[in-house]
């Protein structure tokens, strides 16, 4: 059956889900490829260099970093180089919280002696599974949401201490956007809602299966309207999908009218704009994680080429925007008005 033969509730659900497969598609739970390792372009030590066996002049390798598990770190991102990387409180905006720090000297092979280049990206992600994953995920309390915020990643040291000796490889977590780069947030991630969701007035595009915040004047697939805790109506065991659409499609068709002005006014403007509530929702993993946040919007079906989901809708939807280029079309007055 073709999506123009489903009436404009099933189109809708059809939508949500697909979102629902979009989000679990985006960097989450081990993401070392996307982001493996992080070497601080010109950092400097932080540690005192530690002094060699009794009566040797020889002093041991100087770590990048004196960072434990709970610590965490920021730097300057210029592009894909990275420097000036410091300790933070976790209260102050950072991008990466370390879980556990690893000595790759220790590792039982010869693997990374004096001499060892850098392990490239492939072997990066092996060693996030191998060092990094349980541990991080103890961490964590034992969940990690798998299409949660959070991706598990190790930061190696940079070129330079390398070469002088530092096999320092911290393990942790960061928010990532849908390029891999690290985002700076705030907060512990220990113990937090891990849900991956986007703040109220975000604009959100969706292509393929990535999906980013970018500004409301570009391209876009999505705004949101409202962001919702599922724990405000479920407690217990996971929600179905069918029980999240049951319970959110009243909480999103009220946002979207809030949104839009409120009362009778908001409803008008929903009409007119074509658009239509929408809504992510929870997978069972993400539940049993202790995720609980997803997020109303306002989207419209593509008209477009088949396998193109949504409409490009350019400009803030609470003023002039544009759906495929188009501004949207006048509706026919309604009476009695919905």
């Amino acid at each position: 059956m073709s999506s123009e033969a489903l009436s404009p509730v099933r189109r809708r659900r059809r939508r949500r889900t697909l979102t629902v497969l979009l989000v679990a598609s985006l960097c989450g739970g081990t993401g070392a490829a996307t982001y493996a390792a992080l070497s601080p372009d010109g950092s400097s030590p932080v540690n005192p260099t530690p002094p060699g066996p009794t009566g040797s002049t020889v002093a041991a390798p100087v770590s990048f970093t004196d960072a434990q598990a709970g610590s965490c770190l920021n730097w300057t991102q210029d592009g894909p180089v990275t420097r000036d990387i410091v300790t933070v409180d976790c209260a102050q905006p950072h991008r990466f919280e370390v879980a556990t720090r690893e000595d790759l000297s220790q590792y039982p092979t010869s693997e990374f002696g004096p001499d060892a280049p850098q392990p490239d990206l492939q072997r990066q992600q092996q060693l996030t599974e191998e060092l990094c994953t349980a541990p991080t995920t103890d961490y964590l309390g034992g969940k990690l949401d798998p299409t949660g915020r959070y991706t598990i990643s190790p930061i190696l040291p940079p070129a330079e201490g390398w070469a002088a000796g530092d096999r320092t490889m911290l393990c942790g977590v960061m928010v990532t956007d849908a390029d891999g780069t690290a985002l700076e947030v705030t907060g512990v991630a220990a113990g937090s809602d891990q849900s991956r969701f986007s703040a109220v007035d975000t604009c959100v595009r969706a292509v393929g299966d990535t999906a980013s915040e970018v500004p409301c004047d570009q391209p876009h697939s999505w705004q949101v309207t409202k962001v919702v805790n599922l724990a405000d109506n479920f407690t217990g065991a996971w929600p179905t999908v069918d029980e999240q659409n049951r319970w959110l499609s009243g909480v999103c068709q009220t946002a979207a009218v809030d949104y839009l002005g409120g009362g009778d006014a908001g409803d008008e403007a929903l009409y007119q704009s074509t658009l239509v509530p929408f809504w992510t929702s929870m997978t069972e993993d993400s539940w049993d994680a202790g995720s609980r946040t997803v997020n109303c919007a306002l989207t419209k079906d593509s008209a477009g080429p088949e396998g193109q989901s949504f409409a490009e809708i350019v400009g803030d939807v609470r003023g002039a925007f544009t759906l495929d280029g188009q501004a949207p079309e006048p509706q026919p007055a309604r009476n009695p008005r919905r």
